[in-house]
């Protein structure tokens, strides 16, 4: 008998990706781009060189670019241990999103999966999943002992349906970025997608798109583009990318009702 899961798991999620980078320090941020130009230069050495300049500065963005990077195997022998422990320090650095990536990756059925790690990480990114089937007392949160204890009463089916949800959406949350294009040109917008884990499906549809007040000498072309379909469809093409590839990577266990869903809001702001 399928679980009686809530039709809407997580009302709405609102991220704000540059948000994070703007609070970023300077030299931070500098530290970040040095590494990825080397890499996209595929000079390895010298990209793990300067990455590990800035995590001896004890920048968290440095750690969580490590993080990915060991996860990945990026530049480096890909190790998950190696991943969780530079993922954990860009957390307790001050940033969420590196919760996302762990809940991400222990959800991943590569690694086991290991469900209650990932129910346990999904708790502490930008934002919880609170209400539903998923959700698990409050009281037992900040508790690993009384969260494993809670996690043992739950049926199988149980957990391995909330395993393949926060899979899917954590992965998108921990990869969604601000369209570099659209940063360029100013434009704001928004995107929700409504997940139906019962039909292993995502939809996309595009909210409401604006465009920053731009100041001194601008080219006309700019002007023109960035009031494009292409140009404001940039979020929405996005965000279909990393649902897709949301998808792919976990595999739909049965038991899931078909009209299932949870939507999920992204917000886009440069301000």
């Amino acid at each position: 008998m399928p679980l009686p899961i809530a039709r809407r798991l997580l009302p709405a999620l609102l991220v704000l990706p540059l948000a994070q980078g703007q609070a970023a320090s300077r030299a931070a941020l500098e530290a970040v781009h040095d590494v990825r130009i080397r890499i996209e230069a595929r000079n390895c050495g010298a990209a793990v060189e300067q990455l590990k300049a800035g995590l001896k500065a004890g920048h968290p963005e440095l750690a969580l670019l490590a993080g990915s990077m060991y996860e990945h195997g990026i530049c480096v022998k890909a190790n998950w241990d190696n991943a969780v422990t530079f993922y954990v320090q860009a957390h307790q650095g001050g940033l969420p999103e590196a919760a996302e990536r762990l809940a991400a990756g222990y959800a991943d059925p590569a690694r086991g999966p290991d469900a209650a790690a990932a129910l346990w990480w999904s708790l502490r990114g930008r934002s919880g999943m609170r209400s539903g089937t998923c959700a698990v007392p409050e009281e037992v949160e900040q508790d690993p002992d009384r969260f494993v204890a809670e996690l043992k009463t739950w049926d199988p089916s149980r957990l391995a349906i909330c395993n393949y949800i926060i899979g899917v959406l954590w992965t998108i949350a921990a990869e969604v970025k601000y369209p570099a294009q659209a940063q360029a040109w100013g434009l704001h917008g928004d995107v929700t997608l409504r997940f139906l884990p019962g039909l292993a499906r995502i939809e996309v549809k595009k909210g409401e798109t604006g465009a920053y007040q731009l100041y001194g000498v601008i080219d006309g072309d700019v002007l023109r583009d960035r009031e494009s379909i292409p140009a404001r469809g940039g979020f929405e093409k996005m965000m279909r990318e990393v649902a897709d590839r949301a998808l792919r990577r976990y595999p739909q266990p049965p038991g899931i009702p078909a009209d299932t869903s949870v939507s999920v809001k992204y917000v886009f702001s440069l301000e």
